[in-house]
């Protein structure tokens, strides 16, 4: 099958790019990074890119994550862009307001008509001799891209459950981010599996519906207060202004850093401290349930897997129809579930909070690079990247959300990730350059320091079942130092780490070729 042309140029005199100054761009995903990489260029001048959203719609987490009580766990301040940073009605926004969110800054920047919906991309094959990508799609096409950029995070693949009986079962059974949209657990013994941030918003969210809910825990988490609330008329004015705003999410980032120490020296005073406050939590929600209190207080250290927020998931277990069950699940029956000490619970539905294959990134992509390497081949099951981003023998191709940058304030990390894009696809166009790769040196070097800075973090080897490592024992999710940190190797070492080769010139694109969707 022939391959399209999908982005049309806006410059037909020159042949670089097919006759453009800009590279022809494929974006996959349009959550929160896509849309962010999509303003950085369209603020950039670069507006030949195409977006391409295996779902209806945008937002990526936020579309998938339909379930009750769906909500953002930091601050709705520090979960926003520093491009759109607007006023929100409460301290910790929804899931339809964070949409809604996304949908505005489409709207905002002008590029909705560069999103393909319900298009997703299968895979991306670097051509040396035409210098770019052959990208294919999920309706078997085949297109041609400069440069790709993958958007697609690491929280989007659920954990697949291989439970015995699993077939049997005749319940309802679904993961929390495939929420069935006709599921309705009134009066019925529903399961939930998990005890994460998915499971903290969906307990006490269907509690009251529930005829009768279990909630299976392998192990407890940290929970501590989350302070949500509507904000009243003075905090909302206290807002008003950009600048307002500004200050507090700074205050935010700071605030975070200042946590990393918890984390770095689990005896250490600062440790011990937070541990006695998050611990006075719990006991004093539970005040008067010694049985749940000897299953609810962790003994791994704070930091140690991703620790959940909530003023009303603890409060939960206090209702008549709520049943803690602290244990995995072993198997499952046509009508039920048993644990792992061989105790069965008969239930009418399941929902899977069991997280996602967070270290199996570009599970659902094959990306292959020079010399038709496989970017999993390339990993050998350890992810990396550098920063997050590049990896050497893999040129123009970039990733937001990528290895190691979890840990870190997502949005605040994905705007500093696609600035840094931006600025290396205007290098590319401003040199006339075809290809920009990081240097392996570089990419080896930065490895070493990561997983030295990782080792550092006492609380990661707490002997805790957390998302973090891959199957060798390495943690390819974590950034193990602070924001501040972070944006300033982003801003300082991403020039000198990359170099620019010059490949044959290509043929001129006539502005006669049909493109995919209407050109900006």
């Amino acid at each position: 099958m022939p391959h399209q042309t999908i982005t049309e140029r806006t410059d037909t005199s020159a042949s670089l790019y097919g006759g453009s100054l800009t590279p022809r761009i494929a974006i996959i995903g349009a959550g929160m990074g896509g849309v962010a990489q999509a303003v950085k260029l369209v603020q950039a001048g670069i507006p030949t890119f195409t977006i391409f959203e295996k779902s209806p719609g945008a937002g990526g987490t936020w579309y998938d994550n339909r379930y009750p009580g769906a909500q953002c766990d930091v601050p709705s301040m520090l979960y926003s862009f520093d491009f759109h940073l607007i006023n929100w009605p409460k301290t910790h926004a929804t899931q339809p307001e964070l949409q809604q969110y996304i949908d505005e800054i489409i709207d905002l920047f002008s590029f909705r008509d560069r999103i393909r919906f319900g298009l997703g991309v299968e895979r991306a094959v670097w051509n040396e001799d035409a210098q770019g990508y052959a990208v294919t799609t999920t309706d078997g096409e085949t297109h041609d891209f400069d440069v790709v950029i993958s958007a697609v995070g690491m929280l989007n693949v659920p954990n697949e459950v291989s439970w015995p009986g699993v077939d049997a079962f005749q319940g309802e059974i679904f993961h929390s981010s495939r929420w069935k949209e006709d599921f309705d657990p009134a009066g019925k013994r529903v399961a939930v599996v998990g005890a994460g941030a998915s499971a903290a918003q969906i307990v006490p969210n269907i509690s009251d519906s529930v005829g009768h809910l279990l909630s299976f825990q392998r192990e407890p988490n940290w929970v501590s207060p989350k302070g949500d609330h509507t904000l009243t008329a003075e905090e909302f004015e206290a807002l008003s202004t950009v600048r307002a705003r500004k200050k507090l999410r700074r205050q935010f980032l700071d605030g975070a850093d200042s946590q990393l120490a918890v984390g770095n020296d689990v005896d250490g005073p600062d440790a011990l401290a937070a541990r006695a406050r998050v611990t006075g939590y719990i006991t004093s929600t539970l005040e008067g349930r010694p049985d749940l209190l000897a299953h609810l207080v962790p003994e791994f250290p704070l930091r140690c897997k991703r620790p959940v927020a909530s003023d009303i998931f603890l409060q939960a277990f206090l209702k008549p129809n709520v049943e803690l069950v602290p244990h995995s699940v072993r198997s499952l029956t046509t009508d039920g579930i048993v644990d792992d000490d061989g105790t069965e619970y008969k239930v009418d539905a399941i929902v899977l909070a069991t997280g996602f294959q967070s270290t199996n990134y570009l599970a659902t992509l094959e990306v292959t690079g020079r010399n038709g390497i496989g970017l999993h081949d390339f990993w050998e099951g350890d992810p990396k990247a550098f920063l997050g981003m590049t990896v050497p023998g893999f040129p123009n191709f970039f990733l937001l959300y990528g290895p190691n940058t979890h840990g870190t304030v997502v949005s605040f990390a994905i705007e500093r990730q696609a600035e840094s894009i931006a600025k290396d696809v205007k290098r590319l166009s401003d040199h006339k350059a075809t290809a920009i790769e990081v240097r392996r040196e570089v990419f080896d070097r930065f490895q070493i320091e990561l997983q030295s800075g990782i080792r550092e973090v006492e609380a990661w080897d707490g002997n805790c079942h957390n998302y973090y490592v891959s199957e060798s024992g390495t943690n390819v999710t974590q950034w193990p130092w602070s924001h501040k940190r972070y944006a300033h190797d982003v801003r300082t070492k991403r020039k000198s780490a990359s170099s620019l080769s010059y490949g044959p010139e290509r043929e001129s694109v006539s502005a006669g070729v049909p493109v995919l969707g209407e050109v900006i």
